[in-house]
């Protein structure tokens, strides 16, 4: 992320609804704020764009997932709307207003996705109406559990995210509003408003300090809200206070402080099967104490949970927290995959293994794993709260995570999708995934709002696609996310993106920085400015190759050319997609009338009709023979014929590929696939 200084107020705090509060508003305005990648929660623009693409190409598991989501009567643009002005209280706990919530969130980001799939503006609109249903919000009350009551707006920020990022009918005053409603009466730095209290507050004011009393589930429902909120807001410092605190960092000096410690067990209150309960006190000499939502603190070193004496819905719920912090972080720039040694994948892999075993018998494991601390893998200990000492792992809802906890197509869609990590290192989170489809189908909803969910449709990728497909970089030098669509020409330089190093997963450089010095400096690629503006592609060596992520249209026939320089005839080239080779190593050749120098930039034809497949795919370059043969400026992929498409002419109530034919959305033929996936409003 770059910062940027403003002096313009309105821009860096949110504004307050009611005069009483604008001395708090002097207060405490911070002037330094972020440029974050929008959208940029747990959906980029090139992940729906991947969605879809997919879809109109009619791959699952993206189709299908899609479909089903499709058939929940939430997706509709006629969706009766449960939530209205009148509204400004909302509880999780005593249920004020909570069921028209949790459905009108889920409404809202299904009409989001169905937007940005179909361009249809009345899904979009439908997310507004519904946005706007719920900004005048003042008050969202808990019975204790207050950060789980402010950490249900995630999903509702999601949604808003999207159509803020995607659509240009959503009003200023009205994005406005419902921003000051996220943090109402107000957001600080420096002073909590007075109006809030333990039982009462916006979801900001609920969430912001997690929960330090009790199982780390609570306290990271509301960090990952925060740090939705953050990147919503583009408030660096809300977005660091979540990103801080979960890798067990202090404060920002510019921030209000979290709590401190340390705490202290006392008297035991409750003698449990599994764990056992404490009463208590808690100490103010260690400033930033960080307690059990800080990530080590909640998977310990042997992958064992803070909850895993507790049950396991709950430690699968805190683990799926974890997770879509961590997409969200990996959007932005910011590595929590990877913190402590991969501590996240151990807990998902304890975890997972505990439960898949218990449902199914393998080669490798034709037994219930129990782990057990006369087998060393179970370790009675004190969470960070002092509250609970865990004794042994407990069967409670052992194997009850399908259907109800959506939470594993995303980290893989990071640690194997990506390229990071082997099927064996996340078999069992694989395992659990697998066994889910089989019992229930592709990831829906889940439990409430614990989970985004429909992780076949928005984090799965395609096979090699291990990096984030750009088109190049705004003026802040973040990357600008979208897949290359084909037939056009891409960019050589604007090979696939990574948060940290793409070395042997998005690119292979045998150098180890980029000699060129120019455009991607922080990466090995090789890049020097062209003459007349642009870059390409300098000091190829032979066994160097690139990725990039890419959109077939259709079945068909494609030229592909590259525009290059050469110095002699001794380099090739070679084209893969999809991980398959449709070229050999083709010599790039040198001499009129094709290039004769270096500077001499040249078309040249790699290969004339050849076949590829519709979807998204890789598309990987692989350069052999001589170093320092040719430069590479771009290169063109043209389709020379389509294959037909299939005809159909009948009446369907909800198919994905309707054609509407007139303005009643509930009448239209299928004919030849339009961009108008959904089909009719039947729900």
């Amino acid at each position: 992320m770059k910062l940027k200084i403003s002096s313009n107020l309105e821009n860096n705090c949110r504004l307050f609804k009611r005069p009483i509060f604008v001395f708090l508003l002097l207060i405490s305005c911070s002037l330094v704020h972020a440029q974050f990648v929008h959208p940029g929660i747990t959906n980029k623009l090139s992940d729906l764009d991947r969605v879809k693409y997919m879809v109109e190409a009619k791959i699952d598991p993206w189709y299908t997932s899609y479909q089903e989501m499709v058939s929940d009567s939430k997706s509709s643009y006629n969706y009766t709307v449960r939530g209205n002005q009148s509204f400004i209280e909302l509880g999780r706990d005593d249920g004020t207003n909570y069921d028209a919530w949790n459905s009108d969130i889920r409404a809202a980001y299904y009409n989001a996705i169905r937007w940005y799939v179909t361009g249809d503006s009345r899904h979009a609109e439908k997310s507004i109406e519904i946005f706007n249903a719920w900004n005048n919000l003042q008050n969202v009350t808990s019975r204790g559990t207050r950060a789980l009551s402010g950490g249900i707006v995630y999903i509702m920020i999601e949604a808003a995210e999207i159509i803020k990022s995607t659509y240009n009918g959503w009003a200023a005053s009205d994005i406005q509003d419902f921003k000051d409603m996220l943090v109402y009466p107000g957001y600080s730095t420096t002073v909590v408003p007075p109006s809030i209290s333990r039982v009462s507050g916006s979801f900001y004011w609920q969430a912001y300090q997690g929960d330090s009393v009790r199982h780390g589930n609570q306290g990271l429902a509301g960090f990952r809200a925060v740090m939705a909120m953050g990147i919503f807001l583009d408030n660096e410092i809300m977005y660091d206070r979540a990103l801080r605190y979960i890798q067990g960092l202090p404060h920002r000096s510019d921030d209000l402080p979290y709590p401190p410690g340390p705490p202290q067990a006392t008297t035991i209150s409750n003698v449990g099967d599994y764990e056992d309960t404490y009463n208590y006190t808690v100490g103010t000499s260690i400033p930033d104490f960080g307690y059990n939502e800080v990530m080590t603190n909640y998977i310990y070193e042997n992958g064992q949970c803070q909850e895993s004496s507790r049950d396991q819905q709950h430690t699968l719920f805190g683990i799926g927290n974890l997770c879509a912090m961590a997409e969200m972080a990996w959007n932005q720039g910011d590595d929590l995959y990877s913190h402590a040694n991969d501590r996240l994948l151990l807990g998902l892999e304890y975890t997972t293994k505990y439960n898949v075993s218990y449902l199914r018998s393998y080669p490798d494991q034709t037994t219930h794993w129990i782990p057990t601390v006369a087998s060393g893998e179970f370790t009675q200990r004190f969470n960070a709260s002092q509250r609970v000492y865990s004794k042994s792992i407990s069967p409670t809802h052992v194997g009850g995570f399908v259907e109800v906890r959506p939470i594993f197509e995303m980290p893989l869609a990071h640690y194997l999708g990506r390229g990071f990590k082997t099927e064996e290192e996340i078999k069992w989170t694989t395992r659990a995934r697998d066994v889910s489809i089989e019992e229930s189908g592709y990831e829906a909803a889940g439990h409430q709002n614990g989970a985004i969910g429909w992780g076949a449709l928005t984090s799965r990728r395609p096979e090699g696609c291990y990096g984030e497909p750009i088109s190049g970089f705004d003026l802040n030098g973040l990357p600008e996310y979208s897949i290359h669509a084909l037939p056009g020409t891409i960019e050589a330089e604007n090979f696939d993106h990574s948060t940290v190093s793409g070395q042997g997963r998005t690119y292979n450089d045998l150098t180890v920085s980029n000699s060129g010095g120019q455009y991607r400096t922080d990466e090995a690629i090789d890049i020097e400015s062209l003459t007349g503006g642009g870059f390409n592609l300098t000091s190829i060596e032979s066994g160097e190759w690139l990725t990039y992520t890419v959109n077939v249209p259709s079945n068909g026939t494609y030229d592909i050319n590259i525009n290059y320089a050469s110095a002699n005839t001794n380099g090739t080239i070679k084209f893969s997609f999809n991980g398959t080779d449709i070229t050999s190593d083709v010599a790039v050749p040198f001499g009129a009338p094709n290039s004769t120098g270096l500077t001499d930039w040249k078309n040249f034809n790699v290969i004339s009709d050849v076949r590829l497949s519709k979807g998204v795919q890789s598309l990987k370059i692989l350069f052999n023979g001589a170093d320092d043969a040719f430069k590479l400026n771009n290169f063109t992929v043209l389709l020379v014929e389509a294959d037909p498409e299939p005809f159909f002419l009948q009446a369907e109530d909800n198919d994905a590929m309707g054609l509407l034919i007139d303005e009643d959305p509930d009448d239209y033929i299928r004919t030849e696939p339009t961009s108008d996936i959904g089909g009719g409003e039947h729900q």
